[in-house]
């Protein structure tokens, strides 16, 4: 009877393994996929309007590289120190102030690549009107800017729960397992 009990308790720390394993796994691929909805991409030059849910800092990032159709897009014909960019609340004519960043923070992101190029305060939920051009007159080609928000939090958040996912069960399944092999 004691052999069966140590068999089953053997099995139930493989099974807690597995089970952490698969948690870990799936938690990493839906928090990888629900990076997307952090990144709002608009084309440019031109004017956009758009609805910002969440209040805190948002980041625009000047996206120099792209995937579109499995073939890489590039915008690097235009570079960063030449984009304008004006950023208005929707029901107001007053410009937002837009701070450039201390440092040139760069993302990637399923074949995406961009860098920080400016940062804003929102207040609250509201909408918004953006408005880009390239201040050089020659530089007529588009451009890609992204608003972020909750980009590298989001990435950060899974990343820690899925090593949580991953540890707690395994420590528990080595400590149930040594013990009860030491008891033996």
């Amino acid at each position: 009877m004691e052999e069966k009990k140590r068999k089953t308790i053997y099995i139930f720390c493989i099974v807690v393994c597995l089970l952490g394993g698969g948690l870990f796994f799936y938690n990493v691929a839906k928090s990888f996929s629900g990076l997307g909805s952090t990144l709002s991409e608009h084309a440019f030059p031109g004017s956009h309007s758009t609805w910002l849910e969440e209040k805190g800092l948002y980041s625009i990032y000047h996206q120099y590289e792209s995937l579109s159709d499995g073939e890489k897009t590039s915008g690097e014909t235009v570079k960063e120190d030449s984009i304008v960019v004006y950023l208005r609340k929707a029901e107001g004519e007053e410009n937002v102030e837009l701070k450039v960043p201390d440092s040139k923070k760069r993302y990637s992101y399923m074949g995406k690549k961009g860098v920080k190029i400016f940062e804003f305060e929102n207040p609250g939920p509201a909408g918004y009107v953006i408005e880009s051009f390239s201040s050089v007159p020659s530089q007529d080609a588009s451009y890609t800017l992204v608003l972020e928000h909750g980009f590298e939090i989001t990435r950060l958040k899974g990343i820690l729960v899925s090593q949580a996912f991953l540890l707690v069960p395994i420590l528990f399944a080595i400590i149930l397992f040594m013990r009860t092999y030491i008891r033996s």
